[in-house]
């Protein structure tokens, strides 16, 4: 999380990677799950805080700042 956006706004993966958020804004964050292969949402996330998610299935993910709805991103998930 930088200037205000999801950085990069889309990821590929691999079922079994682990996906990390760093908040490096001033500003507060989140991840917040929208739809595909379901995650727990992170909480509010301060200035360094992270947030890491493994990928147990294919598919893809949607998720937003819901503190700044305008951050959207996707991860595609495969085998």
């Amino acid at each position: 999380m930088k200037n205000l956006a999801f950085a990069p706004p889309a990821v590929n993966a691999k079922v079994g990677r682990t996906v990390e958020w760093v908040n490096d804004d001033q500003p507060p964050h989140n991840v917040t799950y929208v739809s595909g292969p379901k995650f727990t949402s992170s909480g509010t996330m301060n200035m360094g805080a992270t947030f890491k998610l493994k990928l147990s299935q294919p598919g893809t993910i949607h998720y937003v700042c819901t503190i700044h709805p305008f951050m959207k991103a996707t991860i595609v998930v495969s085998k």
